[in-house]
């Protein structure tokens, strides 16, 4: 059954939610809010493990979240040059 022009699909929208469905949506937030420190402690682990396979992923997720992941580049405003962003782990000099 092919759709009509210039009609709608779904001309009602989307059910409005019941009062028990809005209070446990807002259950779920505050639960992942909770984590969220954990989380990105944990997230911050791994991108200092220079032994993990996920360690380019993790700092990406940082930086993507910390300038946004739509940047191409960042570039100092003032200088007009990219900045240049350098992950070191916490180790010891002679690993």
């Amino acid at each position: 059954m092919p759709f009509e022009k210039g009609k709608s699909g779904n001309p009602k929208g989307r059910p409005k939610q019941t009062l028990e469905q809005k209070k446990e949506k807002e259950k779920f937030q505050e639960l992942l809010q909770s984590a969220t420190v954990d989380a990105l402690k944990s997230i911050i682990a791994i991108s200092n493990d220079k032994y993990n396979k996920n360690r380019l992923n993790a700092c990406k997720y940082i930086i993507d979240k910390a300038y946004g992941s739509d940047t191409a580049f960042l570039v100092d405003e003032e200088e007009g040059q990219p900045f240049i962003i350098e992950v070191r782990t916490r180790c010891k000099e002679d690993d």
